[in-house]
């Protein structure tokens, strides 16, 4: 009954008034007791906060009854049916690493274990896999359940009380992993492997497993359009699509995400830089949203072309430049329907470092832009970038009526060399040399991926199909740039280290 209303009190208000009560009142315990008292609900918070999955469907990963702390999403829980492979294809800040680490933690649950991680290099094992204070191994597994711990560029390995052991590699070369035999393995950012060795290692991988019970691998990866990545992904979506038509559930489970499905977790300020950054580009597709971009059937350019390791450089990592040139796609009308008038600023120069004794000029596109200019503005523009970047020349494509340019661009500033292009051959048979230098990896972007969104977008949707299709003004130019640099019979071949005068030009 209660004293208040004179109504019968509900179970569970009585309930919860009888727990209360039997709390022991802090006044009355010694400092040692409330110590201990202390210690014990910090303890048992932090079990509660090591708690990864719930059984709630279309969890979102929030705290809700029963779970204090924010937890695995719905889409990060292990498949429920069997499988062989568990890609994590998805967009950066997803939680890809500590699903990994996660599911790694439940694997070694299974006393005697053996389980492989492999990333890039050992350096980001270590770093990455291992010791990532929020989504590493020792960060999710509970100490009391590690005997040891060996951290070192030679050997990164856990070896956990119940005789299962964890251990790291890189994935520099499939040797590495030769004669190791493992149950369960983790592949850590996949698509960042290299592009030379990545499907020796994943097969290597699998020699290793032969001999377990139910060999699993995990791949934690943001996609790339590489040839490893896309096999595997081709793998999972037939094997979806035979799902989809009555057989069984994939053995390849592709599960994939955009960052913004891990917001509760994620920083709103780097949240808006990274927005900032990359939304709107085709970068930002693939790093933001998990998007495997596919390659247009017929491209010059295929995307793995922009993803090769050190594609994208910094300007302070630049060699010194022995030619730089401002190449001008003009347009013949400023109307506001016309083409754009495109710019690109590339330079030559000799790599700081080479691999595999290619000591090769490269190329470093600096700068590209697009709008719409009058005649004068644009000449204005050129001769702008021209004395921004120490320019040697200004290559301006003449076709369609625009011989009269040079002219107008030593009126507006006569200190500007120049020479003229006329185009002789059709855009795709003039861009597929250009593709080519790419192929190789001879040319770099410098600087931040929103500057190239264009013309990056342009290079991988350009087929070359005439009048049926836009006019590709930022490649344009950047083909003429690239010509100038390598390909222009009529320029004076490279060569390295001779015009001490350049020194330093970036």
């Amino acid at each position: 009954m209660s004293a208040r209303t004179g109504k019968p009190s509900s179970g569970r208000g009585w309930s919860r008034r009888r727990g209360i009560e039997a709390f022991t009142s802090p006044s009355v315990m010694s400092f040692q007791q409330l110590q201990a008292e202390v210690a014990a609900l910090v303890r048992a918070d932090e079990i509660s906060r090591r708690r990864w999955a719930c059984d709630r469907p279309d969890c979102d990963g929030l705290p809700h009854t029963g779970w204090l702390h924010n937890h695995a999403r719905a889409a990060q829980r292990v498949p429920a049916w069997a499988w062989t492979v568990w890609m994590l294809l998805t967009g950066r800040g997803w939680g890809k690493t500590r699903t990994a680490a996660e599911t790694v933690k439940e694997w070694a649950k299974t006393p005697g274990l053996q389980i492989a991680v492999v990333a890039k290099n050992a350096t980001l094992v270590r770093d990455i896999c291992f010791d990532s204070p929020k989504s590493g191994l020792l960060a999710v597994i509970p100490p009391e359940d590690i005997a040891r711990y060996n951290s070192s560029l030679g050997e990164t390995s856990i070896r956990l009380r119940n005789g299962t052991v964890i251990r790291g590699f890189g994935a520099e070369t499939p040797d590495n992993l030769r004669g190791w035999a493992f149950d369960k393995a983790w592949c850590d950012e996949y698509a960042a492997w290299s592009r030379n060795t990545a499907q020796d290692v994943y097969d290597m991988l699998w020699f290793c497993l032969r001999e377990a019970d139910t060999p699993q691998m995990l791949i934690s990866t943001t996609p790339k359009p590489l040839p490893h990545i896309k096999r595997l992904v081709e793998r999972g979506r037939r094997q979806e699509q035979r799902q989809q038509e009555g057989g069984d559930a994939p053995r390849v489970v592709l599960t994939r995400g955009h960052m913004r499905d891990n917001d509760a977790n994620l920083s709103p300020a780097a949240r808006a830089e990274l927005d900032e950054q990359y939304a709107g580009t085709r970068l930002g597709r693939q790093e933001l949203s998990g998007e495997l971009l596919e390659d247009v059937e017929g491209a010059l350019w295929q995307g793995w072309m922009l993803e090769v390791e050190g594609f994208r450089q910094n300007r302070e990592n630049l060699p010194d430049m022995e030619r730089v040139v401002v190449a001008v796609d003009p347009a013949t009308k400023s109307h506001e329907n016309a083409d754009h008038t495109a710019f690109t600023v590339a330079g030559r120069g000799w790599p700081l470092t080479t691999a595999y004794g290619d000591n090769r000029p490269r190329g470093y596109v600096l700068h590209a832009e697009q709008d719409r200019f009058t005649p004068t503005a644009a000449m204005r523009r050129a001769a702008e970038l021209y004395h921004e970047y120490q320019a040697d020349c200004v290559v301006i494509e003449a076709n369609n009526g625009g011989d009269y340019l040079p002219a107008l661009l030593q009126e507006v500033d006569p200190r500007v060399s120049w020479r003229i292009v006329h185009a002789t051959r059709g855009k795709r048979a003039r861009a597929a040399p250009v593709a080519q230098l790419y192929e190789q990896s001879r040319v770099h972007h410098v600087g931040p991926a929103r500057l190239f969104a264009e013309l990056e977008e342009q290079m991988t949707t350009f087929v070359g199909q005439g009048e049926t299709e836009d006019s590709p003004d930022q490649l344009d130019s950047m083909v003429w740039a690239l010509w100038d640099l390598f390909l222009d019979p009529s320029m004076p071949t490279p060569r390295q280290g001779i015009d001490r005068r350049l020194a330093a030009r970036r």
